[in-house]
């Protein structure tokens, strides 16, 4: 009677111990999975910037309703499971493109443990990456082949990149002066489409090498991105008259 009591006692706990331990070790197993979904997702934000850095540059779409398309490229279905609402749950809203310049991913979702069987607990999770867009290849990304250096509206390449003609020196002027002042090619300055200046403006910016005044100097068309590339896709585009000889 009394091996009976114990061999009943030993099966009460073990009843009651076995759901214990099979739940810690749920939690330390999905614990340990959401670390690395974690990880998986920031390297998944990191390659939809880049991928939306190389298009900006080629003047093709940059639009933040891409980046959540390139984000589900780098998540397999087993992944997904584990976020809620799955891709519709990846908020992507507070991401931007600053400038043209860079861009500026920000991501929240929440995981969902595989030990969780009523979907209750959510852990949140933020996750950022800001990429500048591209601008060319780095110094000896390639072994063969010459670099130079091009901007995105010039018909000319250069091979010297503190080329003057690659520098933009920005200059104050006002409206009462801007109709006598002439840029050095001879020619009179008008106003620039994006920032629509007025000659009622009380302070007006210009660039030698311009031909349009600007009320202000953060303004897109007084700055000028130079990519370095290879000199075989800089075809269609002369030499530099300073640096290209």
């Amino acid at each position: 009677m009394i091996r009976i009591c114990r061999r009943g006692s030993l099966t009460v706990e073990a009843a009651l111990t076995l759901p214990v331990f099979m739940t810690g070790l749920l939690t330390l197993v999905s614990s340990l999975y959401m670390c690395l979904l974690s990880q998986k997702i920031q390297a998944s934000l990191l390659l939809a910037s880049e991928r939306m850095a190389v298009a900006a540059s080629d003047g093709g779409s940059a639009d933040i309703g891409d980046a959540k398309a390139f984000l589900a490229e780098g998540l397999s279905e087993a992944d997904v499971r584990f976020i809620y609402n799955g891709i519709d749950g990846m908020d992507l809203s507070g991401s931007e493109i600053c400038h043209n310049e860079y861009i500026n991913l920000k991501l929240f979702c929440s995981l969902v443990p595989f030990s969780d069987a009523f979907g209750i607990i959510k852990i949140p999770l933020e996750r950022r990456c800001l990429t500048h867009i591209w601008c060319g290849y780095d110094r000896g990304y390639f072994g063969d082949g010459e670099y130079v250096y091009i901007t995105e509206d010039s018909k000319v390449y250069h091979c010297d990149r503190n080329c003057r003609h690659l520098m933009i020196t920005v200059r104050e002027t006002s409206p009462g002066e801007i109709a006598t002042v002439r840029n050095e090619s001879g020619a009179r300055y008008r106003p620039c489409e994006h920032c629509h200046p007025k000659l009622s403006d009380e302070h007006l910016y210009i660039t030698p090498q311009g031909d349009r005044y600007h009320n202000q100097i953060t303004c897109s068309g007084l700055k000028r991105s130079v990519r370095r590339v290879r000199k075989s896709e800089a075809e269609g585009r002369r030499p530099c008259s300073r640096c290209g000889r």
